[in-house]
């Protein structure tokens, strides 16, 4: 079925669809990281609708990190 594709579409098609899984999983750590949370709860983004859960997180909880630069202020 897939004999007129060849092996290097196939391949490239695939490295492609790798990279744009993952990028917004490394950036939503990132943002955690920095915002003083579990970089790990990024994963949460791999989940159908997970995303809204890790942008709730991101909206509602306290930072740690914003605690840290007012008293250092």
């Amino acid at each position: 079925m897939l004999a007129f594709i060849d092996a290097p579409i196939i391949l490239s098609i695939l490295l492609t669809s790798i990279i744009l899984a993952i990028l917004p999983i490394w950036f939503t750590w990132r943002a955690l990281d920095r915002a003083g949370l579990a970089g790990p709860l990024a994963l949460i983004g791999v989940i159908p609708l997970g995303v809204f859960v890790v942008l709730g997180i991101l909206a509602f909880a306290e930072w740690p990190n914003l605690h840290s630069q007012s008293e250092r202020a």
